[in-house]
């Protein structure tokens, strides 16, 4: 078993809480298996999506990381739900287990770790991003 494949065991199945929300998995997970130091974003203040969208995508720290088009291991992942106004309102980390997915932590499901297609079929849209040093 693989570094990445006892982590993610190790974790899967904690139950989602105000504050193991999916950005601080991702922070823990950046840390832990690429030892990348990733700031806080404020989650835990926004009342609703359009709060989380301004964190997501309004923090400094994008500036640091740049989009690619097909997913990488290690890559911060951020999803969205389609729609004329869609951006990103949870985040993960892909890694490259199995056939590949998204380590992450939902309100529904806890800690899990997905495949991109199960992703796509709960209407998840997927942008990854990488460390541009």
């Amino acid at each position: 078993m693989t570094e990445a494949a006892a982590y993610v065991s190790a974790r899967q199945g904690s139950p989602y809480t105000a504050t193991e929300h999916c950005w601080n998995l991702v922070r823990e997970t950046q840390r832990d298996l690429f030892g990348r130091d990733v700031p806080a974003v404020l989650i835990e203040g926004a009342l609703n999506a359009r709060e989380l969208v301004r964190a997501f995508h309004g923090h400094t720290e994008r500036q640091n990381w740049r989009e690619v088009g097909q997913p990488q291991n290690g890559a911060i992942v951020l999803m969205h739900k389609p729609g004329a106004h869609a951006r990103a309102i949870h985040a993960g980390t892909y890694l490259n287990l199995d056939l590949g997915g998204v380590f992450h932590t939902d309100e529904d499901h806890g800690v899990t770790f997905d495949s991109l297609f199960e992703l796509t079929v709960r209407n998840w849209r997927t942008e990854f991003y990488v460390p541009i040093r």
